[in-house]
């Protein structure tokens, strides 16, 4: 540790050993991360981000990663990209040297979901921007930043690159998912679960039971804040997942 109580930064060989893998949320790309990545404390360490399409469940989305990622890594998933990282961890525990939750949920996708997420995807067919803006963003940030014309242009602008294929696949993701809950207390590396008090995708009680069953977790809890964690509070996410970071380094 520093003298301020932070954690020290680890030698750059150590971390580029343990690199850190970003998986976005639906409809979202590297771009979500980015604002985080700026903040990181010593600057950031070295990162892939994969692209969660071409499966049709949770599991085959993991296996497919699997296949392609390094030896060992670090997992950071944000909201679809959560369900993702639990799955790898489930499938491979001895690879992931620590994972990240953020705006998570270890609760299988509800039956009536489906017909609520096919509807959508024929939404996005006709006109990603609309569904975007009438279904999507209103439930996506805190009432506080509905009326932030930045954020929901870059939200907007991450949508219309990933297109309505995209968002089939990654509906049938969310559609298809174990229910993790039953796999929680397995895990041993560190975990980091971040998560808006706002958040109406996910709220407090889908973080409150990750953190209760992980031996090694730490919840972060961001007042304000709705389901958009990476945009909407950068800095503060950059801060907890540095601590996350240096600990996994640790013990990898």
């Amino acid at each position: 540790m520093n003298a301020d109580g932070r954690p020290a930064q680890a030698p750059r060989a150590h971390a580029e050993a343990l690199p850190l893998v970003l998986l976005p949320g639906t409809l979202c790309d590297a771009r979500v991360w980015a604002p985080m990545l700026q903040c990181w404390p010593g600057g950031a360490p070295p990162t892939i981000t994969p692209t969660l399409a071409g499966q049709q469940s949770a599991a085959a989305m993991a296996r497919a990663l699997l296949k392609v990622l390094p030896p060992r890594f670090a997992l950071m998933g944000f909201s679809l990209g959560g369900i993702v990282a639990l799955e790898m961890a489930a499938q491979a525990p001895e690879r992931v040297g620590g994972m990240a939750l953020v705006a998570a949920n270890a609760r299988p996708d509800p039956p009536e979901n489906a017909a609520q997420r096919e509807a959508g995807v024929a939404a996005a067919r006709a006109d990603m921007a609309g569904h975007l803006r009438r279904d999507l963003w209103p439930r996506y940030v805190a009432p506080a930043r509905l009326g932030d014309a930045a954020m929901a242009d870059a939200v907007l602008r991450m949508a219309l690159a990933a297109g309505p294929a995209v968002y089939a696949d990654q509906a049938a993701i969310a559609n298809h998912r174990a229910d993790s809950r039953p796999r929680l207390a397995a895990l041993r590396m560190p975990v980091l679960i971040a998560s808006g008090d706002e958040d109406l995708i996910n709220p407090p009680d889908r973080q409150a039971e990750i953190a209760q069953a992980v031996s090694q977790a730490r919840w972060v809890r961001f007042q304000g804040v709705g389901h958009f964690v990476p945009l909407e509070t950068p800095e503060a996410l950059a801060e907890a997942a540095g601590r996350w970071w240096a600990q996994s380094l640790l013990q990898a």
